[in-house]
């Protein structure tokens, strides 16, 4: 999903249904399990009380050059490890987020970073706000900002994410007063692990999981189950990909929300992978990210986490080639036959609820749309169940190489007409037959 401003999101496809896989007298069990919807982050209104400006409103030539001026001092800051220098750049009437300030700083003291920089994009900003002025004085400024940082070893490039943050002058110099004056009308500012407390981290060969302190035998836990997956998914895909993930663990629900503030409902999601889409050159995301929702994925057994966690890494392995065009189902569909390759869980529990559907007389007409996968949809194990039971159908009738080849080739189409041509060309098959070949092989597996 590419958007023209830049903001953490989850690619349309990366999501996994929960599923809840414990080992009882040696047969897998699952279930389907909620949690709690996320809590709505509530913004306070603004007061009333009027704050006279220093300045009079500046030129927008000076103006920019004053900004441009604290945003380089703010990134050095945070590059150089000088917290008083950081907080010079808050605006300090500005109390409570001064102390929020503050807390990050510290909170980013055991982040590996080899980057760190704030970019100004003048062009786009906040329009005029009469209650806001009464807030923060007249001639407060909240252009556009990017979060540009690099995890060392791990980022290539800059991630990216979306800053909101009111610039207000005092005393002959811009600081920032705030950066969430404009979450309640659609522009928020991304938030990351540090925004909710301290962050550790635990790293393992070509693997990076960020967390919060107490919270480490979770963190080893999915650092050596994501090490793990690394190889089983190059077996699969090839290896001309980073083979470097980076794992973020929330610890609530409500931090979940912030990390991916465009998620929609994920009270069924166990683990998603994400990136920052960025209106760059050849539009390619970068920042990518295995995000964990623990509330869920604790509740998993030992089998359902090897299959959550390498359907992720796919789907990081995965993301350059995966273009507009290419279908959800083939999305996830390859994700979950990578997830459950080598896992010997038996077709009757990987596909329970399809085949609950099929023995019901309700056989799928179509291949699932990619409405089919929102978050929300109480069908939802039965859509992925259908997308990995026509990507094995694939591997089975062409192999895994031809499998992948199929991906690799409708990641390049432009359009629909161009998935069509890639199954002609790839497999000498057209997309509705092979979708009747699919309804036939679900209608003889799981009547």
């Amino acid at each position: 999903m590419l958007r023209s401003a830049v903001r953490r999101v989850p690619h349309p496809h990366l999501v996994l249904p929960l599923v809840l896989a414990q080992i009882v007298l040696g047969a897998v069990v699952l279930e389907q399990a909620t949690v709690d919807t996320p809590a709505v982050r509530e913004v306070p209104a603004f007061g009333r009380a009027r704050v006279a400006p220093d300045l009079a409103p500046v030129a927008g030539a000076e103006r920019e050059a004053g900004v441009r001026a604290l945003l380089a001092a703010r990134g050095a800051a945070v590059r150089d490890r000088d917290r008083a220098a950081f907080l010079a750049t808050v605006d300090p009437s500005s109390t409570a987020f001064l102390a929020r300030q503050a807390a990050l700083f510290d909170a980013l003291a055991d982040v590996p970073l080899d980057g760190w920089e704030y970019v100004l994009d003048p062009d786009r900003e906040q329009p005029p706000d009469p209650a806001l002025d009464a807030v923060r004085g007249e001639g407060w400024w909240a252009p556009a900002v990017s979060l540009r940082y690099r995890l060392a070893g791990f980022d290539d490039q800059p991630a990216v994410e979306e800053q909101w943050l009111t610039l207000v002058p005092r005393g002959g110099r811009w600081l920032v007063a705030a950066d969430d004056d404009f979450a309640a009308t659609g522009a928020p500012t991304t938030r990351g692990l540090w925004d909710s407390g301290p962050v550790v981290g635990v790293s393992r060969s070509r693997v990076l999981v960020l967390g919060h302190p107490g919270d480490d035998a979770l963190l080893r836990q999915v650092a050596s189950s994501v090490q793990a997956a690394v190889p089983r998914v190059s077996a699969v895909w090839g290896e001309d990909w980073a083979q470097r993930v980076v794992v973020l663990v929330p610890r609530t629900p409500q931090e979940l929300a912030a990390l991916v503030p465009h998620g929609g409902d994920l009270s069924q999601i166990a683990a998603l992978a994400t990136a920052d889409v960025a209106a760059a050159p050849g539009g390619l995301p970068v920042g990518d990210r295995v995000v964990v929702n623990p509330s869920t994925f604790l509740r998993l057994g030992p089998t359902g986490r090897r299959v959550v966690l390498t359907h992720e890494v796919t789907h990081v392995a995965s993301r350059s080639a995966t273009g507009a065009a290419v279908p959800t189902w083939l999305v996830e569909g390859l994700a979950d036959v990578v997830g459950y390759r080598g896992a010997d869980v038996p077709l009757s529990v990987a596909a329970r609820d399809l085949q609950a559907d099929v023995r019901a007389g309700r056989l799928p007409q179509q291949l699932p749309d990619d409405d089919a996968f929102d978050g929300g949809s109480p069908s939802l194990t039965s859509v992925y169940e259908q997308a990995w039971l026509a990507v094995s159908l694939l591997v089975d009738r062409y192999g895994e190489a031809r499998a992948v080849e199929l991906y690799r080739a409708v990641g390049r189409a432009e359009d629909a007409a161009g998935v069509e041509r890639a199954f002609e060309e790839q497999l000498g098959t057209t997309l509705p037959a092979f979708t009747r070949a699919w309804r036939a092989s679900l209608r003889a597996r799981l009547r």
